[in-house]
């Protein structure tokens, strides 16, 4: 009886010993699996995660490494600048060239052309009847960036802005309202609950958006993610940021049930013009079980290969280093913003953080607002990677930080396409010069990033404005009953409008007993005006 107690508790000790064997060797085979088996070229340890952090402004770089230049720094002088900043005796100066050159070259050339008397007029009329641009078309200079890593390639013309056909007419501000109001009756996103489909695990749902699953997927965890309002262009920053932050907890819900899909993309386009399918503003939200998508899975190869030929250092790092010393980027919190110097198309911005957090998304929100509000362009498409939702991951070279790139897409009234064979197969053409791009980001940033600036109390004021309108023109409608087009005045009134060719307002008879109404706006125009410069307020 004895032995038998003791091969029990042999046993016993045995079972628990083997059970804590097999977890070990699960947990280490989990780890194994998440290490890249090629020989690594430097240590973990010697390897460089991304940061913001800048160690000198522009401001430094211009005194220091480009003083001499005196014209103005912009896609046309960038040649001049960087051969200045290479024979910079500044060991700092030096060292950020060394950069700025492993990943880019400029090169700039210069083309002629004879124009005929008989075609001369139309040029010149293309030209806005300038005759300085109409000398500079008959020597002209193209600047190309190459960026050696990515392979990415831009041709900044400043001229071929001019071309016709790449301008509307129509206004644009009535178009967005008549779209908007025509759209919104039968807009699918705003009934969701009924007309859109639901991932197998349900909605993602916040105060102010929601997730749907894409009827016609492109990926096996496919959704989008969409405003609870229908206007394009009019939502808060309060209203995007929980936007996003939705998008992100679609995110982690499908990777939780999936460990397998771990690569994050968000695509946005905005209006037809862009490619969007329903006016109302939505995203694509996706993940990736395998690699990121073309562009951005390129990017990050890119960003391998500059680690293993610069020890360790971080590519996004220096991307953003030599941009800031072009005095090309600007700052809030722990995200930074770049006017990109090879663009896909105008006013790109590529914005980065270690991780998609607020400033990140507020970053991106001003961005938007910069190209809605000041720039007044309406269409734009994005495209937004983030890290890998990858728990058992550990540094290497192609780890990336939070990524969005976002461009303009042309007028939203223009039938022709932003998008031609150079920009399919060769190289991006670029009208817009960054180093003007970056100023209205800067402008955007310090005005709406505070919370009582100018902007805020003018948009308080008018809105306050249009309140006290609103009720006036109630009370002027409770007070007075409609013309029943049959009494005197009414009639009297009609001819006066026929006579001035122009509406007026009807004053109905006035009737004893009633008390006086409130007198409407002096003008018939004054309403109409508000209610547009409100709009466009509110959409700041």
């Amino acid at each position: 009886m004895a032995g038998a107690r003791m091969n029990k508790k042999l046993f016993g000790i045995g079972l628990i010993a083997v059970c804590v064997a097999s977890f070990g060797w699960v947990r280490l085979l989990m780890i194994f699996s998440s290490y890249d088996v090629r020989p690594r070229l430097v240590s973990i340890d010697g390897l460089q995660s991304f940061s913001t952090y800048k160690d000198h402004d522009f401001e430094w770089y211009q005194r220091n490494c480009f003083g001499a230049m005196t014209e103005k720094l912009s896609i046309s002088t960038l040649d001049d600048y960087v051969a200045l900043w290479k024979r910079s005796s500044n060991p700092y100066c030096r060292n950020t060239y060394e950069k700025f050159s492993s990943i880019y070259a400029v090169n700039k050339v210069s083309g002629q052309i004879v124009v005929p008397e008989t075609f001369q007029v139309k040029l010149l009329k293309w030209l806005g009847n300038n005759e300085e641009l109409l000398k500079e078309a008959k020597l002209q200079f193209i600047t190309t960036v190459y960026n050696q890593y990515t392979h990415e390639s831009s041709i900044f013309n400043p001229l071929r802005s001019k071309r016709p056909g790449l301008t509307s007419d129509e206004d644009a501000d009535s178009y967005i309202e008549e779209l908007s109001s025509k759209t919104e009756k039968n807009c699918d996103l705003c009934e969701y609950k009924y007309k859109t489909a639901e991932d197998t695990f349900g909605r993602i749902e916040s105060e102010h958006s929601v997730t749907a699953a894409n009827a016609f997927k492109y990926d096996s965890y496919h959704a989008l993610v969409m405003f609870k309002t229908h206007h394009p262009l009019l939502f808060s920053e309060e209203q995007f940021v929980d936007f996003m932050n939705t998008a992100m907890k679609w995110f982690m819900k499908v990777h939780t049930m999936d460990k397998q899909y771990r690569f994050p993309h968000l695509m946005w386009d905005s209006l037809p013009k862009a490619s969007a399918s329903q006016v109302h503003p939505h995203a694509q939200i996706s993940l990736n079980s395998i690699r990121y998508y073309g562009l951005m899975e390129h990017i990050k190869q890119a960003g391998m290969r500059y680690g293993q030929e610069h020890d360790g250092q971080n590519y996004f790092s220096h991307l953003l280093q030599v941009h800031s010393a072009l005095g090309l980027t600007t700052t809030l919190g722990n995200a930074s913003a770049m006017a990109y110097i090879t663009p896909k198309k105008d006013h790109e911005i590529f914005i980065v953080s270690k991780t998609p957090n607020t400033d990140f998304f507020r970053l991106l929100y001003y961005t938007i607002r910069a190209f809605i509000d000041d720039l007044h362009l309406y269409a734009w498409s994005l495209a937004m990677f983030l890290p890998e939702l990858e728990p058992w991951s550990t540094p290497d070279y192609d780890d990336i930080p939070a990524i969005v790139r976002i461009i303009t897409r042309g007028p939203p009234t223009s039938s022709r396409s932003d998008i031609s064979g150079l920009e399919l197969f060769g190289a991006s053409n670029v009208n817009i010069d960054p180093f003007t791009v970056i100023q209205h980001i800067e402008n955007s940033v310090k005005s709406r990033s505070q919370p009582q600036s100018e902007h805020n109390l003018k948009q308080q004021k008018i809105q306050q404005q249009i309140e006290e309108l609103q009720q006036q023109l109630e009370q002027q409608k409770q007070a007075d009953p409609p013309c029943d087009g049959e009494s005197e005045m009414c009639k009297l009134n009609e001819d006066a409008v026929k006579e001035n060719g122009k509406e007026q307002e009807v004053k109905p008879p006035e009737k004893a007993g009633k008390e006086e109404a409130v007198k409407p706006p002096e003008k018939s125009g004054d309403a109409k005006e508000l209610v547009k410069e409100v709009q466009h307020v509110q959409r700041r």
